[in-house]
């Protein structure tokens, strides 16, 4: 047998792949040694892999001239059509209920999380599996009522931000899952994979991270490392499922292949990959950061949505959007009577007509006692004066913070 190693992106159909630079059991690969014949098989070492061995009598051999370069991606392999839903899920809880219990599982999974960064940064090889059951408790709540945790998470930290992003996309993850139907199983590798993804910016100088200007194309090259330092710990636990691991390597790929590390587009993007990808930049904008204020969250969907098809694939941005609504809760809104409101609570049906706590009237004084508003029950009841949300406002506008109102 003469085998010769070749770069992942090298590989070209009718090459025999012997091995791998990883245990078989850890890809989703059948057979240990084949013959690539799809361009499912070439997208999967480009996710799972950066060099494979190949069996140049079993298979063709690249010329020499070629082990130089990389093999030109195939045109944009579009991507399978979104699953269809295995499972409907139905709100559980009333949020009343749910906030209580999803506040204690959040404060949890964040001790849980801070504990798990410490062990990483002292040198340790932390245990993927001591974060399992915090995080599971906050999977169940979401599925429950997601309305909560999503609530939760606009009480952001402006000096958390490294863990908090972590665990709220996580939280994003999850609820994306559930609106796309997905199997719990699924539900939980996208959990654990976005709340691993960036871990290995505690291997990244600090100094980068919150730098307040912008970075040079060296320090962007430190940076992007963190995806290669991330892959490092998740492989050295073996609880890491496959799906996690493809998760944490392509969630900086973008669906026209402007992406890294490996320029991956369309169809060579795993679902849960073009997934974090969408959770990653809505969480980042819409969170007070080092060298750029909070989006509000209504203008995050905007920004979003005008890179359908370019950044991200334009079924999901669809399928986040009904996630999330187009007034996430948290966010603060001017109402057509001139009152300023926080969303509390989606509606399903209706998505422009939320639930919401009136917080100042309309010459925007405070009201010693705000209200509760269910907008679509006031639409039925009185179409003729209809109170429709006239624009989003920034995060902290009128000195107003979701804490004070929404605990």
């Amino acid at each position: 047998m003469l085998q010769m190693k070749i770069a992942a992106n090298q590989v070209a159909k009718g090459m025999y792949v012997a091995n791998l630079d990883r245990p078989w059991g850890e890809t989703p690969f059948p057979f240990q040694g084949f013959v690539v014949e799809k361009e499912s098989e070439l997208r999967g070492l480009l996710t799972y892999c950066s060099h494979v061995f190949i069996d140049v009598e079993k298979g063709i051999s690249p010329s020499s001239s070629d082990l130089g370069k990389p093999a030109p991606l195939p045109a944009n392999t579009p991507p399978a059509p979104l699953p269809k839903p295995s499972v409907i899920y139905e709100k559980e809880t009333p949020i009343e209920y749910e906030l209580k219990i999803a506040k204690e599982v959040r404060d949890a999974v964040c001790g849980k999380v801070i504990e798990f960064m410490d062990e990483i940064r002292s040198g340790k090889t932390p245990n993927i599996s001591s974060i399992k059951q915090a995080m599971s408790q906050m999977e169940q709540s979401i599925l429950r009522n997601p309305d909560a945790f999503m609530g939760l998470r606009q009480l952001k930290k402006k000096d958390a931000y490294s863990y908090m992003h972590c665990i709220d996309c996580s939280a994003l993850s999850v609820a994306f899952g559930r609106q796309l139907g997905l199997p719990a199983e699924q539900i939980h590798d996208l959990a654990m994979g976005a709340l691993l993804f960036d871990i290995g910016k505690t291997k990244i100088p600090e100094k980068l991270l919150k730098k307040p200007g912008k970075l040079t194309e060296e320090e962007f090259s430190t940076v992007k490392m963190h995806v290669e330092f991330s892959l490092g710990i998740v492989d050295a636990d073996k609880s890491t499922t496959p799906q996690m691991r493809a998760m944490i390597a392509t969630h900086h790929e973008r669906f026209n292949g402007t992406g890294y590390p490996k320029q991956l587009r369309g169809g060579q993007i795993p679902l849960h990959g073009r997934i974090a990808a969408i959770v990653d930049f809505y969480d980042a904008v819409t969170s007070e950061r080092p060298y750029s204020p909070a989006m509000s969250p209504h203008d995050a969907i905007k920004y979003l949505y005008k890179f359908r098809n370019t950044h991200y694939q334009d079924e999901l941005i669809e399928q986040f959007i009904q996630t999330i609504g187009a007034y996430p809760i948290g966010t603060l809104v001017q109402l057509s009577t001139g009152e300023v409101a926080i969303v509390i609570e989606q509606n399903q049906v209706r998505r422009l007509f939320p639930k919401i706590i009136v917080i100042l009237d309309q010459n925007q004084k405070s009201l010693d006692h705000p209200p509760i508003r269910d907008m679509m029950l006031d639409a039925n009841e009185d179409p003729d004066n209809l109170v429709t949300i006239k624009k989003s406002l920034k995060p902290g506008s009128y000195g107003i913070d979701p804490e004070d109102f929404y605990l």
